[in-house]
C-alpha cells in the first residue's frame, strides 16, 4: 500500500507547480493501477485546505472542483480512505517524541503513523520523513 502526502496532491492539480507534471504522471499512475493506495483524512483535509487557498495556488479550486476531485480517487477500487484509529494516537506521539519536534512536523507524523500502522510507503517530496526511522518513504517525483 502507498500513502500520498499532501504536498504530491497539490502538485498533480496545480498547473503553476514546477512539479505538476511529474507529480500529475505519478498520481495517474497510482489511480489507474492496481497498488492499493490508502488515503489519510489529514491528506484530503490538507489537499482541500490548500487547493481552494488562493495564497497558496495561483487558480484555486471551487470546493465543487476539490469535492470532485477527491471524490473521483475514492471511485477507483483500490484506493481508501484511511481512519485514525487508537493505536495512530500512540504512534503519532511516538513519531513526534523521538524526532524531538513537534509543530509543523505533526501532519507528517500523522501520515506516517496511517503509513506504518498499515504497512504502507509514504509517497511525497518532503525530507522531513527521514525523521521516522521506522517509516518507509520514497519520493516518486524525485526532486
Amino acid at each position: 500500500m502507498i500513502v500520498p502526502d499532501a504536498n504530491l496532491l497539490i502538485y498533480a492539480y496545480d498547473t503553476t507547480s514546477p512539479h505538476h507534471t511529474k507529480a500529475r504522471t505519478w498520481w495517474e499512475g497510482m489511480l489507474s493501477g492496481d497498488e492499493p493506495v490508502g488515503v489519510p483524512w489529514v491528506v484530503v483535509l490538507a489537499f482541500t485546505r490548500l487547493v481552494t487557498h488562493p495564497s497558496v495556488c495561483a487558480a484555486p479550486m471551487t470546493i465543487r472542483q476539490a469535492r470532485k476531485r477527491v471524490a473521483l480517487w475514492f471511485d477507483q477500487p483500490h484506493v481508501r480512505l484511511i481512519a485514525p484509529t487508537q493505536e495512530t494516537l500512540f504512534l503519532f506521539f511516538e513519531f513526534l517524541e523521538a524526532a524531538e519536534l513537534g509543530g509543523n512536523l505533526s501532519t507528517d507524523a500523522l501520515i506516517a503513523s496511517h503509513a506504518f500502522e498499515n504497512g504502507a510507503v509514504v509517497h511525497t517530496n518532503d525530507r522531513d520523513f527521514d525523521r521516522f526511522p521506522r517509516v518507509k518513504w520514497t519520493n516518486p517525483i524525485g526532486m
